[in-house]
């Protein structure tokens, strides 16, 4: 079958992120025989007549949209994305009559919300590089059944299945960088120099209560092969001269041992790049840094939220900070910048636990640091049953547009607090 692959996201914040879900998906469709083009609109200013000309062509027989973000997550300023979504499915009814297929990282944290928003005509929940290609297979006599993660109409009634995810490193295909201008993404420049994402593992075993990823990716973490993924850097390095990479793995240091096997890989194979990931505080030792620092890890995002160990507990961090502590320190030591993350307004949150929680963050001597106020409930995490608990939201409230919990004891205050938190430090911003 002609399938469409479609990215929608034009949004640029500290870079332009490369979709490489979508390049993922691609990959696999062609393995399976599909025959795959793929539009970018990244880049693009005039999408519209790109979509127009592409339909006009290439005549696909199923359109596959991918959701980066229903919004910015963003209390202060909300944005919701899907409007812009829904110009595309509109546009391309008006030009074809392939249905329309929705899936990606946003599409999964309300896949019921967004398939009705956007009058879609399927979805797939969790990874779409095995399940895309069967639901295709399924689509001419409309029996989804049996389609892992299929999203779909059942008269007035949508029905999603239990995902099920790649376990066998051989179920991973290479993404397919080709169809994507990714010299585009190096060159562009927001707040930080562009750089490429690359892969090497998905799902996370921990209880953040209010992170969806355990949701979409399982709690199981599932590692590629290594040997693959680094050349795929390689290959990037020699044909395109990329030299900066974020690895995207949701904790990139656990498993530990998997993490420093990635570092020894980029090390046996000579590449002299730079690299970033996001790390969680829990794990990491000596070894791990020293590894990452002589394989070009030049930054890394500590992901600790907060600077207080009652706040820590209650979003369930699963660290101390005396485990954020010890790996500033041990990033320091081997050359490697470290960013922190402040989110601010948690169940217990007070203006004690903030005041403190900007002394040790100070006190970390940071090269980046962002505040935020104001946490996005998504369905299915333990902060939507906290919410609902504490009626900051109906019980069954729909949450495809912005909702988010904010602790009563600083929400008449903590926007002023941060706009002035971050006018005497350097590197600070929200």
């Amino acid at each position: 079958m002609k399938v469409l692959l479609i990215s929608e996201n034009r949004n640029t914040g500290l870079v332009a992120p490369f979709p490489l879900g979508l390049a993922f998906v691609a990959g696999s469709l062609r393995r399976c025989g599909h025959e795959v083009a793929v539009l970018d609109f990244m880049f693009s200013e005039d999408w519209k007549e790109r979509l127009r000309a592409t339909l006009r062509d290439f005549q696909p027989g199923a359109v596959g949209l991918s959701i980066r973000n229903i919004d910015n997550q963003d209390m202060g300023n909300p944005v919701f994305f899907l409007a812009g979504h829904l110009d595309v499915v509109s546009e391309i009814r008006r030009h074809s009559s392939a249905p329309v297929i929705l899936g990606g990282s946003g599409f999964n944290t309300h896949p019921a919300g967004c398939l009705r928003f956007l009058s879609a005509d399927l979805g797939i929940y969790g990874e779409g590089e095995e399940a895309l290609p069967l639901l295709l297979d399924a689509m001419p006599d409309g029996t989804f059944e049996k389609v892992p993660g299929a999203v779909w109409k059942k008269g007035d009634q949508i029905i999603i299945n239990s995902p099920r995810y790649l376990s066998n490193p051989d179920q991973w295909v290479s993404p397919a960088y080709s169809d994507f201008d990714v010299t585009a993404y190096y060159d562009f420049l927001s707040e930080l120099p562009g750089c490429i994402t690359v892969q090497s593992k998905r799902g996370c075993h921990m209880k953040c209560i209010y992170c969806s990823t355990p949701l979409l990716e399982g709690k199981q973490c599932r590692s590629r092969d290594l040997r693959r993924c680094i050349s795929e850097m390689a290959s990037l390095y020699r044909e395109k001269n990329i030299r900066r990479f974020y690895v995207v793995d949701n904790v990139f240091n656990f498993p530990l041992s998997q993490s420093k096997d990635f570092c020894r890989e980029i090390i046996a194979q000579g590449l002299k790049i730079s690299w970033q990931a996001i790390l969680n505080p829990a794990f990491g030792d000596e070894e791990l840094f020293e590894l990452m620092g002589k394989s070009g890890c030049r930054f890394i995002s500590l992901g600790n939220e907060s600077g207080h160990e009652l706040m820590l507990r209650n979003l369930r961090k699963g660290f101390t900070l005396g485990n954020v502590r010890k790996a500033a320190r041990l990033a320091r030591a081997n050359g490697i910048k470290y960013g922190c993350f402040l989110l601010f307004g948690g169940p217990g949150e007070t203006r004690e636990t903030v005041i403190q929680s900007i002394e040790f963050v100070e006190n970390l001597s940071p090269d980046l640091v962002t505040l935020k106020a104001g946490i996005r409930i998504y369905p299915g995490t333990q902060l939507e049953s906290i919410a609902g608990d504490e009626g900051m939201i109906e019980k069954g409230e729909d949450l495809l547009h912005p909702v988010f919990y904010l602790s009563p004891a600083i929400r008449e205050w903590i926007r002023d607090y941060m706009r002035r938190a971050v006018v005497n430090r350097q590197n600070w911003k929200i």
